[in-house]
């Protein structure tokens, strides 16, 4: 080998140590190396003449791989004598235990490179020898270079190489069979088939379907009808229900109204009654006279300005006491709850409270009682701020229906201020008689009080021996009224209330007035005929 390689240096042990007789080419000559300093970097010898075999370095590109057939395994041995520069380049550990290649078969198209045993891992890929010779030429004359097989920087202006192509390891020979394709298997054409012929079906059969499908028909018609009628009947009874609500829900809200339907039930008028009250009304135009009798035994009643709202004067007593028993009916007030005498409740008038100093106390009963017995107008004023006021008290009048009975100001009320009507106080008496507003035993507490009436100058004057009457009177300068319920010896009830309005000189005349009316009316319904000497002239 003529060329001149560095001391030391992997060219100079190559070329001691390793021929190649099978060349068959001139080696080429080596130039001198330099070595300068302590750079370590050679340089490649120059070719002596232009027919040198060492060509210029060229633009390397990457070495194209074969199959995986090709590749040496790292136990594959290989002979000193077979080895080469390129092959020594390639796997420098070849130099040291050099073995021969070790051939292997082709592997098919379905080998799968994950499933390898461990010795037929490569630990080496070889690149084709005869691929990369002249790399190895200019490597041997550039010993500097350290990657053989890297590209040589392009030139400039020049476009890069393509990059490269990888070339799949699977290796197919061309001896090799490829696997038969499978054709799709035609698929049978239907063969039109015979179609049988009818068969005749008997006539029992026939009928005996016709018999099920009717059947099957009617009792589908009879649930359909059902389901319809009992839809009819579900929307008629919601209809009903929702009037019946309608006229419930309207009965409320009458019954709230001031002008709820009264209690009293009334048959025919008492005309030959009314005829004689009229005449001794009218007889003395100074008079104002309102009346109202109802036969509770027969409906029938008596009605002369009897819807005519008056000066209530101490009548307005009456409704008060039936809304204290309503309230210990409620419980809301007890009858043995103690009240205060304040100097705001003491006033004049009639009563004997007034005559107690303040801090003076009373049970709740008793002052009830002598509102009433005695009218007293000092117990009245308890009454009133117990129950809770004058408002609290006028909505209940109003709800028991009285619609012109209205308490305005506290007692006495000598200008007339509060106001009913005949009509009103027997409503509000009926309605405790029947136990509409309170309990039987508070009715039996209501009337026993008003039986107990210390004033007996009106209607009780006009009643014969045997005759029982609860009442209340009031009596004010310009007003004077009596309204009470009378039990006859015969059994017979009947309710009865007489206001006359008159100035202060016609006192007189208005007592005479009611006590006449009183009596006509006892004759009348205890006898059931009026008598001739009942006919009274009123004198002023």
């Amino acid at each position: 080998m003529a060329e001149r390689f560095p001391k030391g240096s992997i060219l100079s042990v190559i070329s001691s140590s390793i021929s190649s007789p099978n060349s068959g080419s001139k080696q080429p000559k080596s130039g001198k190396a330099s070595q300068s300093g302590n750079s370590g970097r050679r340089r490649p010898s120059q070719p002596q003449n232009g027919n040198s075999e060492i060509r210029s370095p060229e633009p390397a590109t990457l070495p194209l791989q074969q199959g995986r057939g090709s590749r040496i395994r790292a136990n594959s041995p290989t002979s000193s004598e077979e080895f080469t520069t390129q092959d020594f380049l390639s796997d420098p550990r070849s130099a040291i235990n050099p073995r021969k290649p070790r051939t292997k078969t082709p592997q098919s198209k379905t080998r799968q490179p994950g499933k390898k045993g461990l010795a037929a891992v490569d630990m080496f890929e070889f690149p084709d020898p005869n691929l990369e010779r002249e790399n190895v030429s200019s490597i041997a004359s550039n010993p500097n270079s350290q990657n053989p097989t890297a590209t040589t920087p392009a030139t400039r202006g020049s476009r890069p190489s393509s990059p490269p192509v990888r070339i799949s390891d699977t290796v197919i020979p061309p001896d090799a069979k490829k696997p038969p394709v499978p054709k799709p298997r035609p698929q049978a054409t239907p063969r039109p088939g015979k179609r049988s012929a009818p068969r005749s079906v008997p006539p029992l059969v026939y009928a005996t379907r016709l018999l099920i499908l009717g059947v099957g028909i009617a009792v589908i018609c009879g649930t359909l009808l059902s389901v319809v009628n009992a839809v009819s009947r579900a929307s008629t009874v919601a209809a009903e229900e929702q009037t019946t609500a309608g006229q419930n829900n309207s009965a409320d809200s009458a019954s709230a109204a001031p002008a709820t339907p009264e209690v009293l039930q009334l048959n025919q008028e008492l005309g030959a009654l009314k005829t004689q009250v009229q005449v001794l009304a009218t007889e003395n135009p100074s008079l104002t006279a309102g009346i109202f009798l109802v036969d509770l035994d027969t409906g029938s009643y008596l009605n002369f300005n009897g819807d005519t709202a008056f000066s209530s004067a101490s009548t307005i007593k009456l409704p008060i006491l039936v809304a204290f028993f309503q309230a210990v009916d409620e419980g809301k007030v007890q009858l043995d709850q103690m009240l205060t005498l304040k100097s705001e409740h003491i006033v004049g008038g009639s009563g004997e409270m007034q005559d107690d100093s303040p801090g003076k106390k009373y049970s709740a009963l008793e002052v009830a009682q002598k509102m009433i017995v005695v009218s007293d107008n000092t117990a009245t004023n308890m009454m009133i701020e117990l129950l809770g006021g004058a408002e609290v008290l006028n909505q209940n009048f109003a709800n028991w229906g009285l619609s012109t009975t209205v308490l305005r100001n506290k007692l006495p009320d000598l200008e007339g201020t509060n106001t009913t009507s005949p009509k009103d106080l027997i409503n509000i008496i009926a309605q405790v008689d029947r136990g509409n507003l309170v309990s039987v035993k508070s009715r039996d507490r209501i009337l026993q009080i008003m039986r107990q009436t210390k004033n007996d100058s009106l209607l009780p004057k006009g009643l014969g021996e045997g005759s029982v009457i609860a009442h209340k009177t009031g009596n004010i300068d310009t007003m004077l009224a009596d309204a009470g319920m009378v039990d006859l010896p015969n059994g017979k009830r009947y309710l009865v209330a007489v206001m006359v309005k008159h100035s202060p000189e016609t006192e007189k005349p208005a007592q005479t007035l009611i006590r006449d009316i009183s009596r006509m009316s006892y004759r009348y319904l205890n006898g059931g005929e009026m008598p001739d000497d009942s006919q009274v002239k009123i004198k002023n």
